[in-house]
């Protein structure tokens, strides 16, 4: 039996956090969840997930600062990441190795395209 693909959702407020997790759940995908951005590497490197989806604004750290460390590193640089934002960056995300852009709010069905679409061109 094939495991459900593992999502791993990074945003500074928990209840976003846990909403997404609960459309992603609800849509077949395993969802883990991180508030404290702080210990992304240790929580990316437990959770092993098959994609991240990390927001642009992190209160102590930047999301893109994150996303150009997971892009130098040799273990994680192959995780296709997925950013979100209330604020139009696309432009910005996408030039800097994001597989794609969210823009807040988003709709969950978008969410869920957008997720398997990325996981669906990572593995080609």
């Amino acid at each position: 039996m094939l495991l459900p693909p593992k999502i791993l959702v990074v945003d500074d407020e928990p209840l976003t956090c846990q909403l997404i997790a609960k459309v992603l759940t609800l849509n077949g995908y395993e969802a883990a969840v991180l508030s404290d951005a702080q210990r992304i590497f240790d929580v990316v490197e437990t959770v092993a997930p098959d994609l991240i989806l990390l927001d642009y604004h992190l209160g102590v750290r930047h999301g893109l600062e994150i996303l150009h460390q997971l892009k130098e590193s040799p273990q994680f640089r192959d995780i296709p990441v997925v950013m979100t934002s209330g604020l139009d960056r696309r432009k910005e995300i996408l030039e800097a190795g994001a597989a794609d852009f969210l823009l807040k709010p988003f709709d969950w069905n978008e969410l869920t395209v957008v997720v398997g679409n990325a996981l669906n061109f990572s593995k080609v």
